[in-house]
């Protein structure tokens, strides 16, 4: 029943922190109008976001390495909760965008202290395939995340968004304290000492230029990336070039969360019999196959719905393969420290999705190639780095 609790919370952990990242994706064009200001700069609060929930990671790692996985995982919730209603009733844009980062950094700690909570219960590919079941959890929020918050700009202000967030958060809070047990066993916590930062300096950065723990980071932050990328950028394309409203726009990524889910279960189901190795090149070959879709798509001259979706779901089933398997295996590598390699992997996931997020803002929205230049680029990328990992761990 541990164990299960503890999956519960990865699976929860990763829902509230995406729903949090996409909820208000379709308002962005209504967001941009109450705050006078223009698209770019609505587009730098995801990257806002992304900043705080990936750079916190780095603090709460460590900290619920030494004291204790729960109270560490409530500490994060409640600054998430505040910073969702302070966001509700906030006037000016830059508060605005402050408390993005602030919202980030409270999300971030249910990210990498979930999933060091679920190394301390599970290892090796058992880990990959309690990965997989979080994955399924972004998907819905990939998917639901926007869809409803399409509903809610249709109906209200999108500072209803931020009410429904705070309210999950308030529901996840109190799961956690009524039926999380402590997964951090008593030796591992006596055994951590109060480092210094300069200490912790030094063991991030022997973490950071391992390759067993950089590649697989940099596969699943790539992978992210990529769906990040899209996400930013697609508003802007379908509500102000297409014509659909902020609900139009929700709907169309429920498509995406059933190619999410359907890559997640693929690992569920291929993972112990046929390996990560395989996987990974399974996932990288569906990636590079939409990329070159969508790229293909626009040298013919088309530019519409159909032209930008259809590949996007194969490049997201793709990346629904790639991404678990890349979170679990630095944690697998480096069980020792699996709150800050947790922590690590979630910084360079979420640090490196902000700098992709950042690309959207300059992208033209006249034709798809430059997006889809942008996402084929990236999957080769992603084909060189697991190239290389997949020849460090041939297994």
């Amino acid at each position: 029943m541990s164990n299960l609790a503890v999956i519960l919370y990865v699976c929860l952990g990763a829902a509230l922190g995406q729903t949090g990242l996409f909820i208000d994706l379709p308002s962005l064009p209504q967001l941009a109008s109450d705050f006078g200001v223009d698209a770019a700069a609505t587009q730098t609060t995801v990257t806002a976001y992304a900043l705080g929930y990936g750079a916190s990671q780095l603090i709460w790692g460590p900290l619920s390495d030494r004291h204790g996985r729960r109270p560490i995982a409530l500490a994060g919730l409640w600054m998430f909760i505040t910073a969702s209603l302070l966001l509700a009733v906030v006037p000016g844009f830059e508060p605005f965008r402050l408390l993005r980062v602030v919202q980030g950094i409270g999300a971030g700690c249910g990210t990498s202290v979930s999933r060091a909570a679920l190394r301390d219960v599970l290892s090796n590919r058992e880990l990959a395939r309690a990965m997989s079941f979080a994955s399924i959890s972004f998907a819905l929020a990939l998917g639901f995340a926007p869809f409803v918050g399409g509903l809610i700009g249709r109906a209200t202000s999108w500072r209803v968004d931020f009410l429904l967030v705070a309210a999950l958060g308030l529901a996840t809070a109190l799961y956690l304290a009524r039926a999380l047990p402590e997964s951090l066993s008593r030796e591992l916590a006596a055994a951590a000492t109060r480092p210094s930062v300069a200490a912790i300096g030094r063991s991030y950065l022997r973490l950071a230029v391992d390759a067993r723990f950089l590649l697989p980071s940099l596969i699943a932050t790539v992978a992210t990336g990529m769906i990040a990328l899209y996400d930013a950028a697609s508003p802007f394309i379908y509500e102000t070039r297409f014509g659909f409203d902020a609900a139009g726009f929700g709907s169309l990524s429920l498509g995406l969360t059933v190619a999410y889910i359907a890559g997640a279960l693929m690992v569920v189901r291929f993972v112990v019999a046929r390996g990560q190795p395989w996987l990974l090149r399974f996932g990288l070959g569906a990636m590079l196959l939409g990329g070159l879709l969508m790229v293909g798509l626009g040298l013919g001259g088309w530019f519409d719905t159909f032209s930008l979706f259809l590949p996007m779901l194969v490049i997201t089933f793709g990346a629904s393969v790639l991404v678990p398997i890349g979170l679990a295996m630095p944690m697998q590598s480096f069980p020792a420290q699996a709150g800050q390699a947790s922590a690590l992997t979630g910084f360079l996931q979420q640090e490196g999705t902000g700098l992709l997020v950042l690309i959207a803002t300059v992208l033209p929205a006249s034709s798809q190639l430059p997006l889809a230049l942008t996402l084929l680029a990236l999957a080769l990328v992603l084909g060189q780095l697991v190239r290389s990992y997949t020849r460090l761990t041939p297994a």
